[in-house]
């Protein structure tokens, strides 16, 4: 019998594999839609990295925003880490393609960004 070594064919961890070797994900983030992340002052944003979009009162946040976000291409998709945003967008790979071009990525918005990595010995 053939072992599978350290990786499971079922295991839905491929994206950790691109970060870990500086490839970027291609995949449908739909964050603001299937994944809300709420901070402390009560205001929806896609997720911890990317505070400050939408960044709607949880109290206003409507059917119609969270239909728009899920239609919304995220500019920090390719590199993101978040990985429980890519659990919950998994199902999402084939369906319904984000025809909005979003904000750009906080953290580099208007400046060129370096992937650093991190080599073992």
């Amino acid at each position: 019998m053939k072992q599978m070594g350290k990786k499971s064919y079922a295991a839905l961890n491929f994206f950790q594999d691109n970060i870990a070797y500086g490839r970027e994900n291609k995949w449908k983030c739909r964050a603001g839609a299937r994944y809300l992340y709420v901070c402390e002052d009560g205001l929806v944003h896609y997720c911890s990295q990317q505070r400050g979009y939408p960044a709607i009162p949880l109290e206003k946040y409507t059917v119609e925003d969270i239909r728009r976000e899920f239609i919304t291409e995220k500019g920090c998709a390719p590199r993101c880490t978040v990985a429980c945003v890519h659990y919950t967008s998994y199902m999402d790979f084939w369906r319904a393609p984000q025809t909005i071009a979003g904000p750009p990525p906080a953290a580099t918005a208007g400046k060129e960004s370096e992937l650093v990595q991190i080599a073992g010995r």
